[in-house]
């Protein structure tokens, strides 16, 4: 019997951490639980002790009758265990064990706050792990002690910024968190859902497990675009001509993905010049990646929203291996197609009416219709606010983070937005304010000569490795370059002159970069490269 309540339980205990929002791509932040409790465990402030009551606390009540009420107990209900033990009188190990038996608040604090008195650093995921998931203020706030215990950083109080502060003190510090982690992660993240414990169970690596967060919605919970509709330029006449696009070309075909559709779905499965693509756009990080879907053996994925997070970093799943992917790097590194890599397209973010300018043929989207979920009839379809800028608005306005990361020097600010090259295992992250006020210009990456290309919005890379005809001199690094009148393409670059070198022609092709927060680059490419120098900024 006691078995069969677990799955109750869990829905009452882990609630506030999985919301089933209209909108479950916006407010994904972790928050402050609420001052509740379990169903089956009344909490109260002393629910964290971590130690034992004293002997003649656990006699049986006094009911002898009295003249005034008895005072209230300071001492926490908790609920029984499997073979009839008091839980207080077991060791940390079997307390884990009875948790994830019948997960609930009293529970879940006392194992955070013994997990804090030992001393030990491996238990900080741990811990990680129930403050994110247990949704009950007494259990954060045992497990903000906890964690200040443990890694001698002093607590602020605050929820999030605890959340993101410790986290990022493991990620940076990795910590093993020993033997047995592996089996209390999963178990514990399949309460939030089932799909989740299977996920987690491929990730061999423990370092890893422990940077993998649950982002806020099951898989699957902000709903991918799967072959979206299409219009013509005359036909999309709700799209503004400063809003940015994701614009791509494949053979023949120009695309443009409107920024304000992706930032709420986040990934679309589509077909681009008869290629089978996926573009994942990372909310979080602001990154968007173009992948071909086609594998060596000719297998073609698609790919959903695991649910899950890495260094503020979407993780993607494939539905037909059920492999995880890190978005940023397009590499799988969990499940049957662990170690393989995604080949890219260019993605240019810019306005869209340059981007039409350049393209007069485009294609672009149709507003997504909402989103009903047959299976689960008792929920309401997702329709969301497409207005440009709309999408995380409160996330964008903000310096901070809402999930842990690598602790990432202050060369720029968390979420200044930076162009990125990742070319031949040289890195390079330029800012994008900065750009945005520069002509074209040479850049000597790993000695490769590229041509950076700014525009509103984001930036073009080619490369002028060699280039006929040209002295290799001339492409020396912070060289001016003059591009030729429409030479601008979206993969090539035509060129008319370099360092002050007139009567050129010549075409640059042009390679893969992309865009994202610097906080997210850095975390994938800490040697990276910076532009501009120090002492530009």
């Amino acid at each position: 019997m006691r078995k069969l309540i677990c799955a109750a339980v869990a829905v009452s205990v882990l609630a506030a951490a999985c919301s089933t929002s209209a909108d479950p791509g916006e407010g994904s932040a972790p928050t402050e639980p609420p001052a509740t409790s379990s169903t089956l465990a009344a909490d109260s402030a002393d629910s964290a002790a971590a130690t034992e009551p004293a002997a003649d606390d656990m006699g049986p009540p006094d009911t002898t009758p009295s003249d005034t009420a008895p005072p209230p107990t300071t001492q926490p209900f908790f609920p029984g265990t499997e073979d009839g033990r008091p839980f207080l009188e077991l060791t940390l190990t079997e307390k884990i064990h009875e948790f994830l038996e019948l997960p609930n608040t009293a529970f879940a604090a006392n194992i955070a706050g013994e997990m804090g008195l030992t001393g030990d650093q491996r238990w900080v995921p741990w811990v990680m792990d129930i403050m994110r998931t247990a949704g009950a203020r007494n259990v954060s706030d045992t497990s903000m002690g906890a964690l200040e215990r443990l890694t001698g950083i002093e607590s602020s109080g605050d929820f999030n910024t605890d959340y993101v502060r410790y986290g990022s003190w493991y990620r940076t510090n990795g910590v093993d968190p020993g033997e047995g982690y592996e089996t209390f992660k999963s178990e514990l993240y399949a309460y939030l859902d089932f799909r989740f414990g299977d996920m987690l169970a491929q990730v061999t690596d423990r370092v890893t497990l422990g940077a993998i967060q649950f982002g806020g919605v099951r898989r699957g919970g902000i709903p991918e675009l799967n072959n979206p509709e299409r219009l013509t330029p005359a036909q999309a006449d709700f799209m503004t001509d400063e809003e940015l696009v994701l614009g791509v070309v494949i053979g023949a075909e120009a695309g443009a993905y409107p920024v304000r559709f992706l930032a709420r779905h986040e990934l679309a499965n589509d077909v681009v010049g008869g290629v089978p693509v996926a573009l994942g756009y990372c909310t979080l990080c602001l990154t968007a990646l173009m992948f071909d879907r086609r594998l060596p053996s000719g297998d073609v994925l698609s790919f959903q929203t695991s649910g899950l997070l890495m260094d503020s970093n979407k993780i993607m799943i494939d539905n037909e291996t059920e492999s995880l992917w890190n978005h940023l790097s397009g590499t799988a590194f969990a499940g049957p197609l662990a170690g393989t890599k995604l080949e890219q397209f260019p993605v240019a973010t810019v306005r869209w009416s340059d981007w039409l300018a350049d393209h007069p043929d485009t294609f672009t989207l149709d507003t997504p219709p909402p989103t009903y979920f047959p299976e689960m009839p008792e929920r309401p379809p997702i329709s969301y606010d497409y207005t440009p800028g709309a999408a995380y608005r409160t996330y964008y306005s903000s310096e901070d983070l809402w999930f842990p990361t690598f602790e990432t020097p202050d060369v720029f600010e968390l979420k200044t937005e930076v162009v990125t090259v990742d070319r031949g295992g040289f890195a390079l992250a330029l800012g994008l304010a900065a750009l945005e006020q520069e002509g074209p210009f040479v850049y000597v990456l790993g000695g490769e000569p590229l041509v950076i290309v700014p525009n509103q919005g984001g930036a073009r890379v080619y490369s002028a490795a060699e280039v006929a005809g040209v002295p290799a001199e001339a492409w020396r690094h912070g060289a001016p370059v003059e591009v030729a009148l429409g030479g601008v393409l979206h993969d090539e670059l035509r060129v008319n002159g370099v360092d002050g070198r007139n009567r050129i022609d010549v075409t640059l092709p042009r390679i893969v970069s992309s865009q994202s927060f610097w906080f997210a680059w850095f975390g994938l490419h800490p040697d990276t490269e910076i532009w501009p120098p120090a002492d530009h900024r």
